[in-house]
């Protein structure tokens, strides 16, 4: 039932954060006018001049559809990885103390 609560929360969160996408118009543009062959870049605070790029071109629903999935096998391996790592400390230390006990 956690599991299951779990996904149902991130898969809330996703769609969520998917209608949010949906809201927002165009991407913002650059306060100069931008050239053809030169992405639009926005100043990253540090030393030089340092740019990180930004697109503004729009996902498609198999791109989006691939980022939910992509999500929900996250969840689920980190689920499983964390109830194994869980299992080994906790059996770990039962072995442990049955060795020191007797």
């Amino acid at each position: 039932m956690a599991y299951l609560l779990v996904v149902l929360v991130a898969a809330a969160v996703g769609a969520a954060a998917y209608l949010m996408t949906l809201r927002q118009g165009a991407a913002p543009t650059a306060a100069a006018p931008s050239r053809a062959n030169q992405p639009v870049g926005v100043p990253v605070p540090g030393s030089g001049q340092t740019y990180f790029t930004v697109t503004d071109t729009r996902l498609d629903w198999e791109s989006r559809l691939t980022g939910a999935l992509g999500l929900v096998i996250a969840v689920i391996a980190g689920a499983a990885v964390l109830a194994l790592s869980a299992y080994v400390g906790v059996s770990f230390l039962v072995r442990l103390v049955k060795g020191a006990v007797g």
